[in-house]
C-alpha cells in the first residue's frame, strides 16, 4: 500500500543566501522516528555546531508536522524545533490551528530556516511558488493584526505562522503564533525566528485531507466511539479553563509565585470564584476547534470593547488553564474580563503565556519585598491582586520598553541576575524556564519531567504516560506519593509524549482517546506493520536523541538546580501539601538507570544508541 500520509520531502531555506532547496526524506526515516519533533532532533542533531549561538546565523530552526498530521486520524499539531536561547539545550514548542495541515497539504513535511537574512522576510509557499519576500512593511505589527493583513492581500485560504514584536525584540519568553491565537511557546523558539529576520510563513495549499479513503474514515468514526466522553463533554464545554478555580484551592495550580497557598491566600479578596468555566462562556459566542479536533476546546469571543480597560475585541480566544494560572492564580488576579485581555495581548505580542506571567508574579514578589521600586517598575503599583499593574506590565513586556519591559523580556532567570543576589530566593524558573501550572507536590510525576526532560518545565511530557493504553505501558505504583520503583514508567511515559508529539496528536486528543488503536492508525496511512514494541522503540529513540542533543551543547538535564518551593523544601505549613517533599533524587536515579543515561554527565550508553540505529551520535558525542 502506498504511504498517504507523507510528502516525503522537506525545505532548507538558508535566509544569509536566499537559497531553498528540496530535500528528499526517505521512508525509513519515517518509521524511526514518525515525524514532527522526531524528525527534527534527528536533522538537528547533525547540522547545528555545538558551539552556535542560539540567536546567531549557525542555529537552525524547523516546523515540523506530524506524521498523521493532516489526516483524519487525529493528527492536528507541528513542532517547532531549534537550540534554545534559554539554556543553550534541545528546544521545542508543540501547536495547534490549522498551519500544521497546510504546511503538509502544500507538499512539505518540515521547514529548516539556517542563516540570518538582513532585513525582515517571509516565506511563501504554495503549489507552484517557493519564494522569499520581503516583510519590511509587516515588521513591528501585531501578530494577529498582521495574520489578518496576509489573508487580507493573499487570499483567506492561506494559514500563517509568525512572530509579534516580542520575536521580533528577542525576547526568550516569545513564541510563533497560528490562528489568531494559537502558539508553539516555550523553548523560546520566536526570539530564534526573529534573530533570522524571518517574520511568517505563509503557505497556501489547494490540496485537502490527507488519507481520507473508507478504510480510514471507518476507523475515525469506530474510533470516535470509544473516546471517553464525560472528558470530550467537559472540554468541549469549558476548554481548559474548567478546572482552573478548583485547581485554585485544591492543591494542583501554584500560588503567588509558588510562595502561596490557596486555601490561605486566595479566600478573600483574591478569591479566584470568577476563574471558572461559566464566567468566561458568557463572554463567548462560537465553540472553536483546531484543524478538524473533535474535542473542540477552543472558544471565541463577543466583541469585549464595551470592557473598559480590560477591553478585548471579537474572537479573542478564551484563555487557557495555564493562561488563568500564570496570570490569574500565581498573581491573585480574580477578573474574567482582565483574563480575556490579557490572554488576548500575550497573542498579539506573540508571549509564551506561562512565562510571561509567571516572570510578573516573580516580579511582583519582588517588589513587594523591597527588591524593585515604583522607579523600577516606572512607577506601577506592582502589588497582589492588582489586575491594571499586571496588564501595564505586559504591554510593557511585550514591546520591550526601555525599563521595566526591556528587565522582564527575557524571563524570570535573566531579570534575578540583573535584580541581583537576593532576588533568586524568588525564582521559581527551571533551567530558564517558567514551570507550567501543575504543582508536583500534588503529582510527583510531574517533578521529575519539569526537572530531568531536556525541555524543562514542560507537563505535557508527563501526562500522556498516564493516559497510555499501550499494553507495554508500566502501571504506577498504588501509593500516588512513593518515590522508589517509579524508574520505568517515567521512562515509558516520556518516551509515550514523543510518540504523541511526533505522531502530531493533540494532548488532549490522546487523553481521551482510545490510545491502543495508534499502531493501527498509522498502518492504515502508511502501508506499515507498526507494532506497539516498535513505537516503544520510536519514543526510546527520540528520547536519546533529544538528550544526545542537549549533551552535545554543553546541557546536562540531570545536573539542574530545582527551586525548592517547587519541590516542597522547605515544605509548606498549610494546606493540601503541608509537611511534604519530593524526593528528586530517587527518582532521578531510578529514571537514568532505567533509561542507560550516565548519572553525572546525562549522555546516553554507547552500546544502547547502536542499538537504536544511532552510532553516529555515540561517535559525534565521543562516547
Amino acid at each position: 500500500m502506498e504511504n498517504i500520509a507523507i510528502n516525503g520531502r522537506i525545505l532548507n531555506v538558508n535566509l544569509t543566501t536566499k537559497e531553498i532547496e528540496t530535500e528528499i526524506i526517505e521512508e525509513e526515516a519515517y518509521r524511526d522516528l514518525l515525524g514532527g519533533s522526531g524528525l527534527g532532533a534527528r536533522l538537528l542533531f547533525e547540522r547545528i555546531p555545538a558551539d552556535a549561538d542560539p540567536l546567531g546565523p549557525d542555529n537552525i530552526l524547523g516546523f515540523f508536522p506530524g506524521l498523521m498530521t493532516g489526516t483524519p486520524l487525529f493528527g492536528q499539531r507541528f513542532q517547532v524545533v531549534t537550540k534554545s536561547p534559554k539554556n543553550g539545550g534541545w528546544g521545542d514548542a508543540n501547536c495547534g490551528g490549522d498551519f500544521g495541515p497546510m504546511l503538509k497539504f502544500v507538499g512539505y513535511d518540515g521547514i529548516l530556516f539556517s542563516g540570518q537574512s538582513e532585513h525582515p522576510v517571509y516565506l511563501y509557499i504554495d503549489d507552484d511558488t517557493l519564494e522569499l519576500r520581503d516583510a519590511s512593511s509587516y515588521w513591528g505589527g501585531l501578530a494577529i493584526e498582521v495574520e489578518d493583513r496576509f489573508k487580507e492581500e493573499l487570499g483567506k485560504k492561506i494559514s500563517v505562522a509568525l512572530i509579534g514584536p516580542a520575536g521580533e525584540n528577542l525576547s526568550t519568553m516569545a513564541g510563533v503564533a497560528n490562528e489568531r491565537g494559537r502558539l508553539a511557546a516555550r523553548s523560546g523558539v520566536g526570539a530564534v525566528m526573529g534573530s533570522k529576520k524571518l517574520k511568517a510563513i505563509v503557505v497556501k495549499p489547494t490540496k485537502k485531507i490527507m488519507a481520507q479513503n473508507k478504510e480510514v474514515i471507518l476507523a475515525v468514526k469506530e474510533s470516535l466511539g470509544e473516546f471517553n466522553k464525560k472528558s470530550k463533554e467537559f472540554f468541549t464545554t469549558f476548554g481548559t479553563t474548567g478546572i482552573t478555580a478548583n485547581s485554585a484551592i485544591n492543591g494542583d495550580a501554584p500560588v503567588l509565585n509558588w510562595g502561596g497557598v490557596g486555601i490561605i491566600n486566595l479566600v478573600d479578596s483574591m478569591d479566584m470564584s470568577g476563574m471558572n468555566g461559566p464566567n468566561f462562556n458568557e463572554s463567548m459566542e462560537k465553540k472553536y476547534a483546531c484543524w478538524h479536533c473533535p474535542v473542540a476546546c477552543g472558544a471565541e469571543s463577543v466583541d469585549g470593547s464595551d470592557r473598559g480597560e480590560f477591553a478585548f475585541p471579537k474572537h479573542t480566544h478564551r484563555p487557557e488553564y495555564e493562561t488563568l494560572g500564570a496570570f490569574g492564580v500565581m498573581n491573585g488576579v480574580n477578573n474574567t474580563d482582565a483574563m480575556i485581555a490579557i490572554n488576548h495581548w500575550c497573542n498579539e505580542y506573540g508571549l509564551d503565556t506561562i512565562s510571561a506571567g509567571a516572570t510578573i508574579s516573580f516580579a511582583t514578589e519582588c517588589y513587594e519585598n523591597g527588591l524593585l521600586t515604583k522607579e523600577d517598575t516606572d512607577g506601577i503599583e506592582l502589588t497582589w491582586g492588582n489586575a491594571t499593574s499586571v496588564l501595564e506590565i505586559l504591554h510593557k513586556i511585550g514591546r520591550r520598553e526601555q525599563g521595566i519591559g526591556d528587565l522582564l523580556a527575557d524571563g524570570s532567570t535573566i531579570a534575578a541576575q540583573r535584580i541581583g543576589s537576593e532576588a533568586e530566593e524568588f525564582l521559581t524558573a527551571i533551567d530558564g524556564e517558567e514551570p507550567p501550572m501543575h504543582d508536583p507536590k500534588k503529582e510527583i510525576g510531574f517533578a521529575a519531567s519539569y526537572a530531568l526532560d531536556p525541555t524543562p518545565a514542560r507537563h505535557t511530557n508527563w501526562s500522556p504516560g498516564k493516559s497510555s493504553k499501550f499494553p507495554t505501558m508500566p502501571e504506577p505504583p498504588a501509593d500516588k506519593n512513593q518515590f522508589n520503583g517509579r524508574g520505568q514508567l517515567h521512562k515509558k511515559a516520556h518516551e509515550q509524549a514523543h510518540i504523541m508529539n511526533s505522531a502530531g496528536m493533540c494532548y488532549f486528543v490522546y487523553t481521551m482517546a482510545p490510545t491502543n488503536r495508534i499502531p493501527d492508525w498509522i498502518n492504515l496511512v502508511t502501508g506499515w506493520n507498526t507494532t506497539f514494541e516498535e513505537l516503544d522503540q520510536v519514543g526510546e529513540r527520540i528520547a536519546n536523541l533529544r538528550m544526545a542533543f542537549a549533551v552535545k551543547h554543553g546541557n546536562n538535564p540531570g545536573a539542574r538546580k530545582i527551586p525548592g518551593r517547587l519541590l516542597g523544601n522547605p515544605p509548606q505549613q498549610s494546606g493540601p501539601h503541608e509537611g511534604f517533599t519530593i524526593d528528586l533524587e530517587t527518582m532521578k536515579r531510578e529514571w537514568w538507570d532505567e533509561a542507560g543515561w550516565d548519572q553525572e554527565t546525562s549522555a546516553p550508553d554507547r552500546n544502547l544508541l547502536i542499538s537504536l540505529g544511532l552510532t553516529d551520535v555515540a561517535d559525534a558525542l565521543g562516547i
